[in-house]
């Protein structure tokens, strides 16, 4: 595979605009991509130097000089002949002997020649090279490392495919953005293809070139600070004082001494023989103050011999989102006598992470007649829910709120109701989840004060706000706290993949369906069904044949999470051409109106307003639901056909963040401006309400120059900023007016949403 030139779009304009003055100077660390980014500048002559070069006078200009042995100065006037007009490329100019750097200068400073040149960060260079930029001859401009987003574009384009967060990160983090640690790693990984989505197949990879690059930094370190660094490679931050030979190596934070760069710890760590890594960890694990570091050191060495210091640490895990950490520590405590504590915490992992068979195995292996309740209502929940034994699980349990959410989950949703208070703030959580679901939610969601005791209680009940937002209608803060979740989630844990399809749905809803099927993609739930549903639907409405999905979905239809069931039926609409009406049948003959409502405006969004419009109007007067009165008002406008009534739907629509369903409003409206506004939101949806009024997407060229023609710039003005012909912009904007549908420039501002 190549590997492609990405990522660096406006350093590459800055460079081209560099060659059409004087040139310019690229300075940067080793590998960051200087010599890359030169790669994509037409040039005249490219020099290379090197350090072997530089101490011979014009080394570098070799290629250019007569092969007899003239004076220094005819060579001199050799090479500035055979430069004098033309690019040149420099790579390493901080590596030229004196006389190129005088040479150079010269060129420079009389506009003789553009020179533009690569320069290493951090390294001397010869007096002339400096004064470039210092007197102001050359600007000088530092490349930074890639980005995430830009490391994740030049993996994309690599592989063909999208590439998990996981791997994503894990490369982004190790290569700190440095284009050459980037590509080693990349050809060294094993990669596998999941459904189009790419992830690395094992650990880390470490090619023999990337371990010969690092250990050329670690070569001179003495033996004593070689011990110091393998010390930071398995137990970084550590308040340890380091020794100026380890200068450039290590870094001094806030929390301690840590390694300069991720790498240098991936190759420490490998390198380092077994038994040397087993004292290495004995030791940590003896001086270090924090009970989870503690425990995994001692687990990792093999001396982990106290189930209760694994118990408190797989609590800790569970704290900061490490559920896979937190399996293996409680694990591990259960196979060393942690007995009926160590295996309750182990259960309760399973059971979130979706495993309900091997917790049901583990629960029963414990059960007494005296188990504590906790234990009861855990595994009467995981019975019910995973395993669809609800009977059994209703047995099990007397406390009111585990038999109020197996109720709900069954739903039996008033049954539910009568056994709980709004008084009680962990009973108004599933009171707040069951007014969602009838349409009577008012707020506000119940505080419950955290309880590291309950282990993942809180995450659950996080789990159920967004819920009940999502269904009320507050798409704001449902993604704001689904955001917020996922982003704390350090490792790609079930946990994490729970809020990835929450975060698809809610994407979706606010009409971003090509990063909502990007996240349905990349997450590997252990139950699928949820995110099959989510991902029928998306493809749907991006006009793609989901039936496949559809009938995976089907085959996996768990027993109970009665309230969730529309996810289904939204995929049966759309991708079975199931009706609407069924659906909302289905839905009111179990007090479910929110799911009824949503499912009603699927209707008028296929094009059944009159049909829908009745029921409409009583849920929007008889329930909360903050988008009723909209899907209601959207009906009425549909079936009369009120232009004007139908931009007013298309902007509570988009106040709401509800960008398709503006969209399709827009669309029937037979606004133009205001559709083409709001489709270009919508990456690439193609359902039957934006068919009437399809229009093509501006490009990335045609949507930059329109922003800035908006912004009030002439045409001259864009084409000098973005390096190209006035012709070209004119040809652009012509082009962005008519998809758009509109006719002179002052309408774009509106057109493109302000």
């Amino acid at each position: 595979m190549g590997w492609p030139f990405v990522g660096r779009d406006a350093e590459l304009a800055t460079v081209r605009r560099a060659v059409r003055g004087a040139g310019l100077i690229v300075a940067g660390p080793a590998g960051v991509g200087k010599t890359r980014l030169l790669d994509e500048v037409v040039c005249d002559v490219r020099l290379r130097a090197t350090a072997a070069m530089s101490a011979i006078p014009l080394g570098v200009m070799a290629p250019f000089l007569p092969s007899v042995d003239p004076s220094p100065l005819a060579m001199l006037a050799h090479a500035r002949a055979a430069l004098h007009g033309r690019v040149v490329v420099v790579d390493d100019i901080h590596l030229v002997d004196d006389a190129t750097a005088g040479l150079l200068h010269q060129l420079v400073q009389h506009r003789e020649a553009v020179v533009v040149a690569t320069l290493r960060s951090g390294e001397l260079a010869p007096d002339p090279v400096v004064a470039l930029w210092k007197d102001e001859l050359l600007p000088r401009i530092e490349l930074e490392p890639l980005g995430r987003a830009a490391v994740v574009e030049v993996l994309e384009t690599v592989l063909g495919g999208v590439v998990d967060s996981v791997t994503a990160d894990r490369l982004w983090t190790t290569s700190a953005g440095n284009m050459l640690l980037l590509r080693e790693m990349h050809f060294a990984a094993a990669w596998v293809s999941h459904g189009g989505v790419w992830s690395l197949d094992g650990s880390l990879p470490l090619s023999p070139r990337l371990v010969e690059l690092v250990e050329t930094h670690l070569a001179t370190v003495p033996d004593e600070e070689r011990r110091l660094l393998e010390l930071l490679a398995f137990g970084e931050p550590l308040d340890l004082a380091a020794s100026e030979a380890l200068d450039g190596l290590v870094t001094v934070t806030s929390d301690g001494l840590r390694l300069a760069h991720p790498l240098y710890g991936e190759v420490l760590r490998a390198q380092c023989p077994p038994l040397r890594k087993r004292n290495h960890q004995r030791h940590l694990a003896s001086v270090i103050n924090d009970p989870l570091r503690v425990a995994l050191l001692r687990l990792d060495s093999g001396t982990a011999d106290d189930p209760a210091e694994l118990v408190t640490a797989a609590r800790l895990a569970i704290a900061t989102g490490g559920v896979v950490l937190a399996e293996r520590l409680a694990r591990a405590a259960w196979s060393i006598g942690g007995g009926l504590e160590a295996a309750q915490l182990l259960g309760q992992v399973l059971v979130f992470t979706d495993r309900a068979e091997e917790a049901e195995e583990i629960f029963a292996r414990v059960a007494t007649d005296d188990d504590p309740i906790e234990l009861r209502a855990m595994r009467a929940l995981n019975l019910g829910w995973g395993l669809g034994r609800s009977e059994e699980a209703a047995r099990m349990v007397d406390d009111d709120i585990s038999r109020a959410v197996l109720l709900f989950d069954a739903g039996e949703y008033d049954e539910a109701r009568a056994l709980l208070s709004y008084d009680a703030p962990e009973q108004a959580t599933v009171l707040a989840m069951i007014d969602a679901v009838q349409g009577r939610y008012v707020g506000p969601f119940p505080v419950i004060p955290p309880n590291p005791g309950v282990g993942l209680g809180s995450e659950m009940t996080l789990l159920a706000e967004v819920f009940v937002y999502s269904l009320h209608g507050d798409l704001a803060r449902a993604e704001r706290f689904a955001v917020q979740a996922y982003r704390e989630k350090a490792e790609w844990d079930t946990m994490r993949t729970t809020w990835a399809v929450s975060l698809a749905a809610l994407a979706r809803a606010g009409g971003r369906l090509l990063e909502a099927r990007r996240l349905l993609q990349e997450v590997r739930p252990v139950r699928p069904f949820v995110r099959l549903c989510e991902l029928a639907y998306v493809e749907s409405m991006l006009g793609n044949d989901a039936r496949s999905l559809l009938a995976e979905a089907e085959e996996l239809n768990p027993p109970g999470q009665r309230p969730y069931r529309h996810g289904l039926w939204f995929a049966r609409i759309w991708a079975a051409g199931a009706s609407p009406f069924e659906a909302a049948a289905d839905a009111r003959a179990h007090g479910e109106f929110a799911a009824e409502a949503l499912l009603l405006h699927e209707a008028v969004r296929l094009g059944h307003a009159a049909e829908a419009l009745d029921r409409l109007r009583e849920l929007a007067s008889t329930t909360t639901g903050l988008l009723v009165p909209v899907f209601a008002a959207h009906a009425e406008a549909s079936v009369r056909k009120d232009s004007a009534a139908l931009v007013q739907v298309a902007a509570r629509f988009e106040q709401a963040g509800f960008m398709l369903l503006a969209a399709e409003a827009a669309a029937e409206s037979g606004n133009r401006a205001l559709f083409g506004r709001l489709a270009g939101l919508c990456e690439g949806a193609r359902t039957p309400a934006l068919a009437g009024m399809a229009v093509a997407p501006l490009t990335r060229r045609e949507r930059e120059i329109a922003v800035l023609a908006a912004r009030g710039l002439t045409n001259k003005e864009i084409a000098e900023a973005l390096v190209i012909s006035v012709r070209t912009v004119d040809n652009h904007l012509s082009n962005a007016y008519a998809k758009l549908g509109i006719a002179a420039r002052a309408e774009l501002a509106e057109a493109l949403g302000g």
